[in-house]
């Protein structure tokens, strides 16, 4: 097919076709827009990064609090009779305290068996200071032995002490009034993937504390 030809009048020129494109002021204010906007873009990115390990940090001690509170209160709650000492070499190095009731490990009897038992222990001999679980019982053909970790990263020493409902510190260990108040204060790395200097002790740390108050069911139940 023959496209249709413009008929010229002799001495004309036939006229220039024009071309459209950006102007050095237009090219330059786009650049900068388009900069502009990704480095929003990466301030976005940065920050949702930085949010997101806050609030993991925030998330895992929470989930630990919640771990060993579920766990210790349960068993207490149901237990035969409780125990508050310290734990100064391990588990088998239970002994009872005296005075204040106050010391770094509760043993807790789910009968009046005494060769079954879980202890529940400060353990500083690793870097992280985690609160252990020890069960022993008796009654496994096998003398069933078994550990594990309930929380890491504790501060505090003294964790459990024994109180009556008002609040007063019990001197008197045999009374069946008891309340076991524990504490537990937490030292977390506040940025798990990064560090403050050129190795991880200028890391940032955020602490937390959790508190809480447990008795036993069977109040009326004498000491075993």
């Amino acid at each position: 097919m023959k496209l249709p030809r413009h008929t010229l009048s002799p001495g004309t020129r036939p006229p220039r076709t024009r071309l459209l494109a950006f102007t050095l002021a237009e090219t330059y204010i786009a650049s900068v827009a388009f900069g502009y906007i990704m480095l929003a873009i990466i301030g976005m990115m940065l920050f949702g990064m930085w949010a997101f390990n806050i609030s993991a940090t925030k998330l895992t001690a929470t989930a630990g609090c919640r771990q060993a509170l579920n766990l210790m209160r349960e068993q207490i709650r149901s237990a035969s009779w409780v125990d508050v000492g310290n734990c100064l070499s391990g588990p088998t190095s239970f002994t009872l305290t005296g005075g204040t009731n106050a010391g770094n490990a509760v043993c807790v009897y789910p009968s009046t068996n005494l060769t079954s038992y879980s202890i529940f222990y400060l353990d500083t001999s690793t870097g992280t200071n985690n609160l252990m679980e020890y069960s022993y019982d008796s009654n496994s053909t096998t003398f069933a032995v078994s550990s594990q970790v309930v929380a890491s990263y504790i501060t505090n020493q003294q964790i459990f002490l024994v109180e009556d409902w008002t609040n007063n510190i019990l001197t008197n260990t045999p009374q069946n009034n008891r309340v076991i108040a524990m504490t537990l204060q937490f030292s977390q790395w506040e940025f798990p993937i990064a560090s403050v200097g050129s190795n991880s002790s200028g890391a940032m740390y955020d602490y937390y504390q959790l508190r809480t108050k447990v008795t036993r069911r069977c109040i009326n139940e004498s000491h075993p």
